[in-house]
């Protein structure tokens, strides 16, 4: 699994800064949509992450190409 390009390897991205960018968003990070959180962990299957977000302090199965490191 990888967010833009780089491998997501757990536990040494655990913690590690992200941000959501919907769909819609078209790949603006700075949409009003978009919203930063830390990741927590991968899905067993590797298809997907567990982010933390900051801003609704909600836990979310998110997919890794939504989303982008920082």
């Amino acid at each position: 699994m990888k967010i833009e390009g780089k491998s997501v390897n757990m536990p040494d991205n655990y913690l590690d800064p992200v941000t959501y960018v919907p769909g819609h968003a078209h790949g603006n990070a700075g949409h009003k949509d978009c919203e930063q959180g830390v990741l927590i962990r991968k899905t067993d299957d590797e298809e997907a992450v567990f982010v933390l977000y900051c801003k609704s302090r909600t836990v979310q199965r998110t997919n890794p190409d939504e989303l982008i490191w920082g």
